[in-house]
């Protein structure tokens, strides 16, 4: 098979010639300092995984008059670059402050502060469209590599972890508590900015992502409990998931929950999502601790959803050994492959991983994963 007839099987519940094998969202630095490529597909060719691309170069740059956003950079402690924002609206000014390094850029600060700045993001925040002629051109480039996975609106891919994103983490969860009727004002403003972008991208574009992503680490059970997913995350994802289903039927939802899912296998399994993501073993920050955990997975959650993960990245795709990752990627097959249903990956991000290694991932997929 080629890689994309080996991942539309898996989507459309067939059996493919072997395991899917793939990576989670290439990052830049990665494929242009460690592969010493120019973008995600070439990185992929380069040691023979099945390609998964996101459209990021393929939104339109749409100056809004009512969200300005600004930036001023100054060099900051340990090589970072500190970046002071503002964004201008209507209704007021937000700012706040990030430490950017050559890998990824984090909040120190967050412009969101007050309750009632979501009433700015109801009134005034732009939803993204995409540039639906580039979208297809970006298709018909990947060709039999792969398939093309879509984002969402949004710094992540539901509701609630969108909210953690641009008030804190822990804020957040605070603010839950102490005003459940503000949260969920809060997430019904950022379920309808994503129902429009749905709407304005998805619609057109039908037929063309195989997979979208969505959910996010905020939702694990290593950050809120199960009784807080179900109150703030669950409602929220099944109507954001209807919505798409019904825009492309044939589109693959993805839901994402780096960290611990083993609490939360019933309530994943509900949210309407095709795919659960990401399997992460304890080192990647999960709680998925050993193969009575994966034979878990697989009964309760694999019966109701197909897989996507599983691969140490942390420990074995950066640091590995040929044969310490040959055994991960059998361990992954055996745990989660058994009758199809499942598209290996890292459970994460990297950034140091060695061509070779990635390599040996593909080989190892090659070598071990077959029906």
């Amino acid at each position: 098979m080629t890689p994309k007839e080996r991942l539309e099987t898996v989507i459309a519940g067939g059996i493919p010639d072997r395991v899917p094998a793939t990576v989670h969202q290439w990052q830049p630095y990665h494929y242009r300092n460690i592969m010493g490529v120019a973008d995600e597909l070439e990185a992929f060719l380069a040691v023979g995984l099945d390609a998964v691309i996101y459209p990021w170069a393929c939104v339109k740059q749409q100056p809004c008059p009512d969200w300005v956003t600004t930036r001023t950079e100054q060099p900051a402690n340990g090589g970072l670059v500190e970046v002071a924002y503002h964004i201008t609206t209507p209704g007021g000014v937000l700012s706040g402050t990030q430490m950017r390094s050559q890998y990824t850029t984090s909040d120190v600060e967050y412009a969101f502060k007050e309750p009632a700045h979501i009433r700015l993001i109801e009134k005034y925040q732009p939803v993204p469209e995409l540039d639906l002629d580039a979208v297809r051109a970006l298709k018909a480039r990947l060709g039999e590599h792969g398939i093309l996975r879509s984002f969402t609106n949004g710094p992540q891919g539901s509701p609630w972890q969108d909210a953690c994103y641009i008030y804190g983490t822990q804020q957040m969860i605070y603010l839950a508590h102490d005003d459940a009727d503000w949260t969920h004002e809060l997430l019904e403003i950022l379920l309808q900015k994503k129902l429009e972008f749905y709407r304005k991208n998805l619609a057109p574009l039908a037929g063309v992502f195989a997979m979208i992503e969505t959910g996010g680490g905020a939702a694990s059970n290593t950050v809120i409990s199960p009784a807080m997913f179900k109150q703030f995350c669950l409602p929220y994802d099944i109507r954001q998931h209807e919505v798409i289903h019904e825009l492309d039927p044939a589109i693959a939802i993805s839901y994402h929950t780096c960290g611990g899912m083993m609490q939360l296998l019933d309530l994943i399994a509900s949210n309407g999502c095709d795919f659960s993501e990401t399997l992460s073993p304890p080192g990647c920050g999960g709680d998925i601790r050993d193969h009575q955990d994966e034979v878990t997975i697989k009964r309760t959650l694999g019966s109701k959803v197909k897989l996507m993960g599983g691969v140490n990245q942390s420990e074995l795709i950066e640091k590995g050994t040929r044969e310490q990752i040959r055994a991960d990627v059998e361990r992954c097959f055996t745990s989660y492959g058994a009758g199809g249903g499942y598209i290996m990956m890292p459970s994460d991000h990297f950034f140091h991983a060695p061509k070779a290694n990635l390599l040996h991932y593909a080989q190892a997929a090659e070598d071990l994963c077959r029906y």
